[in-house]
C-alpha cells in the first residue's frame, strides 16, 4: 500500500505598494519683521514691570532702618573730684577727678575686675620739654593694698615747653574700692626720688612741695689769672631752692640750690676765668666742697662787660638754712668763702 504524503500549500505572497502621497501640506515661515517687534514689546513691557517693581522695593527699604552696630550697653560709672594741684620734676599735676568704672569704651586694657581713671592736667611752665614716663613715676595709692602701677596712660611722654595738656591715667584696681580714700603718688622709688602725694580728700598741703628763692645782694671780686689778676665782679642776686631741676626731681632728702649771678668785667681787655665748673664751689654742713652740677655762666668776659647773667646750680641736703659759696684760687689749694643764709 503507497502512502500519500500530504501536499502544503505555499504561503501568499504580499506584494508592498509605494505609498502615495496625497495633499502634503508645509508651514511657511512667518514675517521676521513682525517677531523682532513682538520681542521688543515683550523686552519693554519687561523693563517697565522692572522699574516699576524695583522702585517699590526701594522705597519700602528706606523706611527699614538696620542695626548691625547695636550701641553697648552704658556701662554705670562713679565720680570724685578732686581737683588739687602739686608739682613734680618740673611739671604742675593736676588731678581734676577720680572715676571709677567696671570698663572704659576707650580703653580695651583690662587686667582686673574694675578701672580707676585719672583725669589730669599737666603743664610745663619751663622754657624746655620735659620727658616723663608715666609706667615708671605715677602710682595709685590705696588702703590695704601695694602701690598700683598704671594699666594705659593718654597724656604725653614729652610736655611742651609753656603749654597744658588734659589726658587720663587708668589704673585696675579690685571691685568696690572708694574713690576719696586713694592718692596718687609721683616718683620713683627705684632710683630714690623725692615723692609727691596728692590725696583725694582730707589734709592736704601743697606748699611743702614748691620751690622757692632767697633774695640775695652779695658782690664777690674774683681775681684772674691768679699771677696778674684782673677782677670780675659777680653779683649774687638771689638762690632758688627747688626739688626739681631741668625735668629730674631731685633725690630723697635733697633739693637743688640755683646761684644766680650777675657778672660785670670792668677791664680793658677780655678775662676769660673758664667755666663755673672750674672754679665755683658749694660748702655746707660737713665742710666739705661740692662742685657744679650745671653752669651757664661763660667762659669768657668781654671788655667793659655788664650784667651777664648766668647760674651756678649744685645738689645738696634739702632745708639748709645758709650755704658757703668758695671761689677757688684756680691753680692752687686756695679760695675765697662768702656765706650767706637762705
Amino acid at each position: 500500500m503507497v502512502k500519500k504524503t500530504p501536499t502544503i500549500p505555499d504561503p501568499p505572497v504580499f506584494q508592498e505598494k509605494t505609498p502615495v502621497l496625497h495633499g502634503t501640506k508645509f508651514l511657511k515661515r512667518g514675517n521676521p519683521s513682525r517677531q523682532w517687534l513682538l520681542f521688543s514689546s515683550l523686552l519693554i513691557v519687561g523693563i517697565i514691570m522692572l522699574t516699576l517693581v524695583s522702585s517699590t522695593v526701594l522705597g519700602f527699604l528706606k523706611n527699614v532702618k538696620f542695626s548691625f552696630n547695636p550701641a553697648p550697653t552704658p556701662v554705670p560709672t562713679l565720680s570724685f573730684d578732686v581737683n588739687r594741684t602739686a608739682p613734680y620734676a618740673g611739671l604742675v599735676y593736676t588731678v581734676l577727678d577720680a572715676q571709677y568704672a567696671t570698663s572704659f569704651d576707650d580703653d580695651g586694657i583690662r587686667t582686673g575686675p574694675a578701672i580707676v581713671r585719672l583725669n589730669m592736667k599737666v603743664t610745663n611752665p619751663s622754657s624746655e620739654q620735659i620727658s616723663v614716663i608715666y609706667y615708671d613715676i605715677a602710682r595709685l595709692i590705696a588702703p590695704k593694698l601695694d602701690p598700683i602701677s598704671p594699666t594705659n596712660v593718654t597724656l604725653s611722654v614729652g610736655p611742651r615747653a609753656r603749654s597744658s595738656e588734659t589726658g587720663w591715667i587708668d589704673f585696675s584696681v579690685p571691685a568696690g574700692i572708694r574713690l576719696d580714700t586713694l592718692k596718687l603718688r609721683l616718683g620713683s622709688t627705684v632710683i630714690g626720688e623725692y615723692l609727691v602725694t596728692i590725696p583725694f580728700s582730707g589734709a592736704f598741703h601743697p606748699e611743702k612741695y614748691k620751690d622757692r628763692s632767697s633774695p640775695q645782694s652779695l658782690d664777690i671780686n674774683y681775681g684772674f689769672p691768679p699771677s696778674a689778676p684782673l677782677n670780675l665782679v659777680y653779683h649774687l642776686s638771689r638762690v632758688d631752692i627747688r626739688y626739681a631741676y631741668r625735668g629730674n626731681q631731685a633725690k630723697a632728702g635733697q633739693q637743688y640750690y640755683v646761684l644766680n649771678f650777675s657778672v660785670s668785667n670792668p677791664n680793658e681787655v677780655k678775662v676769660s676765668p673758664g667755666f663755673g665748673y672750674d672754679y665755683v664751689r658749694l660748702i655746707y654742713n660737713d665742710g666739705s666742697t661740692h662742685p657744679p652740677i650745671d653752669n651757664t655762666l661763660p667762659y669768657t668776659f668781654n671788655a667793659f662787660a655788664k650784667g651777664v647773667n648766668g647760674r651756678v646750680v649744685f645738689i645738696g641736703p634739702a632745708g639748709l638754712g645758709s650755704i658757703t659759696i668758695d671761689f677757688l684760687v684756680q691753680y692752687t689749694s686756695a679760695g675765697n668763702n662768702y656765706t650767706v643764709s637762705l
